[in-house]
């Protein structure tokens, strides 16, 4: 833990600040990229990445994710509370006609589609007070790990405000570039997005009509299988016994977590896979099966 710590904190002060980030050493390749591949003026480009801003922040956070760093007992005290499951309920209640009609056409069950969304935002009260611009330059330029991966993002992210008629100084998300209701990366904006509200538009930040059918059409792109399970509690000594896979399903995922000091076992399948692939982390794959178990009681 302590060493964990002093690389938090000599990440946080040791890389070189930009304060133009048109002028990094990476910085040419995604101009020439966006100028030569997307048609993008160059000066527009500049300008976008001369306002962007480095926020270190951002660089502690992503390298210290509650999905990496928290037992999974804190993590599901996250959310899996009284509130945010009474919440939900009346979250599924307004918006029940959406949500069915996103289950038959996508085959996902309204209470996973509502937990990804109470997991993410709390039902769209927290889609990130970061601009996604300072967000995506800043790791995709100084963070020493994932800069290739966050620098892709930021050109996708000037292609989306392109597409989609957003401010690219002005539109907000997460601390890793993650917007709207359902916190889609740009990359996943552009690919699984969807107008479900029939206004010709696809909308994350303020139709929760799109939200609802794009986070059920990336489960269903994602492997999910309809009427299939997400996890199933099994016992080492005798799996078979207690789980009996599907013969549509293609994954059989073991997983062990530590619950109030007992260890517990689940076999996992596609279902669960789909969910993950929303954010890499088995943990938090576990805390909206969870939340979306609450919703049937």
């Amino acid at each position: 833990m302590k060493q964990q710590l002093l690389f938090i904190i000599s990440l946080s002060i040791s890389l070189s600040t930009f304060a133009d980030y048109s002028m990094h050493k990476d910085s040419k390749a995604v101009i020439d990229e966006l100028v030569n591949e997307y048609g993008f003026e160059e000066s527009y480009v500049v300008d976008v990445l001369k306002n962007a801003k480095k926020r270190n922040e951002m660089l502690v956070s992503v390298a210290n994710p509650a999905e990496k760093t928290k037992t999974w007992d804190d993590y599901k005290a996250i959310f899996i509370k009284k509130k945010r499951i009474r919440d939900g309920k009346k979250f599924i209640n307004d918006n029940l006609q959406t949500l069915e009609r996103a289950q038959e056409e996508f085959g996902v069950p309204k209470e996973v589609i509502t937990a990804i969304l109470g997991v993410e935002t709390d039902y769209g009260r927290v889609m990130g007070k970061y601009r996604v611009i300072d967000s995506l330059a800043t790791l995709g330029f100084d963070d020493p790990r994932r800069s290739k991966f966050f620098r892709s993002e930021l050109i996708q992210f000037f292609i989306l405000t392109r597409e989609n008629n957003l401010d690219i100084l002005e539109t907000k998300g997460s601390y890793a570039g993650a917007m709207g209701y359902g916190q889609f990366i740009s990359s996943s904006y552009r690919a699984y997005a969807i107008d479900y509200d029939g206004d010709e538009y696809v909308d994350l930040f303020n139709s929760v009509d799109d939200a609802i059918g794009s986070i059920a059409n990336y489960l269903k792109r994602h492997g999910w299988k309809r009427d299939g399970s997400i996890v199933t509690k099994s016992y080492p000594n005798n799996v078979r016994k207690f789980y009996k896979p599907h013969e549509s399903l293609t994954r059989f995922l073991p997983l062990s977590f530590k619950e109030n000091g007992e260890d517990i076992h689940f076999i996992a399948d596609d279902n669960f896979y789909a969910i993950a692939r929303y954010n890499i982390s088995d943990v938090y794959a576990m805390a909206v099966y969870y939340l979306s178990e609450e919703f049937k009681k």
